[in-house]
């Protein structure tokens, strides 16, 4: 009989030998923290984003940290990203098969080599970002795509490649694992019709509250809600705490019962 170390056989200098701690963290809060701490140790990235675009179009903010004040500089630049900038983005313009064998692409890309100069200048210049390299894989349920960036006047080194390419797989399983766990159930058609429902039942929420507790029954994480509405977390806790207290209620079990 021979006992092997098998934690050992991965080099401690790889991304491959963190992952086992960013897939035990999925569908938590502390995900995207955790990728971004094991993407800024490897590659000393200043953001970390992803997206997931679903068949019909729509895209999904899945996450968004940055090294500074908690995921403020990151929300900042994906909320611009996806609202005025996506379309601007040769990376999706890159046509993909889904492939059985769930094919990762890596995408390098300066700042130098984007066309629009808006685009440019809003998600690179203005929050001091030079370079990104993005790992993009096309399923049926969509396209994921995860960016790592790099500082103006930065670039990424091949070592650093090099961890992002030969952990790619690992990262991408483990981003579309969080993303069902995190995503609403029924999309914005539900959280719509539950605004609805919420509005009739306690006109004096405010449009923020109601948004919240909708996002709330659709299953989405605080986490989640802050990255779809474009707020900080405690901003969120702010909002359900206060309407909660409209609602005469104190858990989300109470909050189904009553849109039921």
């Amino acid at each position: 009989m021979q006992l092997l170390a098998i934690q050992q056989t991965v080099a401690s200098g790889s991304i491959l030998a963190t992952m086992p701690q960013v897939i035990e963290s999925v569908g938590r809060p502390d995900f995207s923290t955790g990728l971004f701490d094991i993407a800024r140790r490897f590659t000393g990235t200043e953001i970390v984003t992803a997206f997931m675009t679903a068949p019909d179009g729509e895209v999904h903010t899945l996450l968004a940290e940055n090294r500074q004040e908690p995921g403020k500089a990151a929300l900042d630049v994906a909320r611009r990203y996806v609202s005025r900038h996506w379309r601007a983005d040769p990376a999706n313009a890159i046509a993909l098969d889904e492939g059985g064998n769930r094919d990762c692409w890596g995408v390098r890309m300066r700042a130098s080599d984007i066309a629009s100069p808006t685009y440019r200048s809003e998600c690179y210049v203005a929050v001091g970002l030079s370079e990104r390299f993005s790992l993009i894989q096309r399923r049926v349920a969509g396209t994921m795509r995860l960016s790592i960036y790099r500082r103006r006047k930065e670039s990424f080194s091949d070592e650093e490649i090099l961890h992002l390419v030969e952990s790619a797989p690992l990262l991408m399983a483990a981003l579309w694992r969080h993303y069902e766990a995190v995503k609403p159930a029924d999309g914005h058609r539900a959280a719509a019709a539950l605004q609805a429902r919420l509005e009739a039942f306690a006109p004096g929420l405010s449009k923020r509250e109601r948004d919240v507790c909708a996002l709330i029954a659709t299953g989405l994480t605080s986490e989640g809600i802050a990255l779809e509405l474009g707020v900080g977390l405690n901003t969120v806790l702010t909002y359900r705490k206060r309407a909660y207290a409209r609602l005469g209620i104190s858990s989300q079990n109470e909050l189904m019962r009553i849109l039921m």
